[in-house]
């Protein structure tokens, strides 16, 4: 009697690894992706990354250059007030800061930080001269290479590098004008209140120039010979530091 029952068809049960296995005759048509296309598709999904022109870079250094030339500094406020800096702001410089140097250049940050449409060196250029009547160049290297064969006599200190007691001794006669200068070599402006805060206090002014020159002959090595220091000075109309750097020698 058993034997005449009927027994139940039972459908195989796949395995893990059989069930994950793909039809080839699916997957024969398709492509093998690597791992190059992969990085190419993730390349499409990133977002664009934002490369300024060089016509919108106003770095500490240019700000500073245009503060130097411009000859009437009492303009700053009307400036400010032009460029939609508010009389709060206004105030706050004002009371913070006492040279108009600094107020003038301070000024010009904050216009920065702000970021308004147009900030760029050509619209602050062209406000300046065309609201103003004030004309600024900011290119002086031909004039100062010639002053400087001028005061070099004959010199051969070309290839001379600025080192360490080379930068103690002329931080001695260029102590009181240190941040001006660090501005116009390209440090930043962060850059020069941490030295400030951290030398002033104990060490002084010299301590502080030299900091500033140290600082700059390390991120800009390129550039830390006693030429180049001494034409960026005359550039600046620090001729007299120029010349005393050249007496070093």
């Amino acid at each position: 009697m058993f034997n005449d029952e009927k027994i139940p068809f039972v459908k195989p049960i796949r395995t893990r690894h059989q069930a994950i296995q793909p039809d080839e005759s699916r997957t024969a048509l398709k492509r093998k992706i690597s791992l190059d296309d992969e990085a190419d598709c993730c390349s499409k999904t990133k977002r664009p990354v934002f490369r300024a022109s060089h016509d919108s870079e106003l770095d500490d250094k240019a700000l500073w250059t245009i503060c130097s030339e411009y000859d009437s500094l009492h303009d700053w406020k009307s400036l400010a007030k032009y460029l939609t800096l508010s009389n709060q702001d206004i105030m706050l410089i004002e009371h913070k800061y006492d040279d108009l140097l600094e107020c003038f250049y301070q000024m010009l940050i904050r216009w920065r930080l702000r970021r308004p449409e147009n900030c760029n060196l050509s619209f602050l250029l062209n406000v300046i001269n065309q609201k103003f009547g004030k004309s600024i160049c900011l290119d002086k290297k031909k004039d100062a290479q010639q002053y400087f064969k001028l005061i070099s006599k004959k010199k051969s200190i070309d290839n001379i590098r600025l080192n360490e007691k080379v930068m103690w001794n002329a931080s001695d006669f260029m102590c009181e004008n240190w941040k001006s200068i660090g501005r116009f070599l390209g440090l930043k402006e962060t850059t020069l209140i941490q030295i400030e805060a951290k030398h002033l206090p104990i060490d002084g002014l010299r301590e502080c120039c030299y900091q500033m020159l140290l600082t700059w002959s390390q991120q800009y090595s390129y550039e830390a010979f006693v030429k180049d220091l001494s034409i960026k000075l005359i550039e600046m109309n620090f001729k007299y530091y120029a010349k005393k750097l050249l007496e070093i020698f």
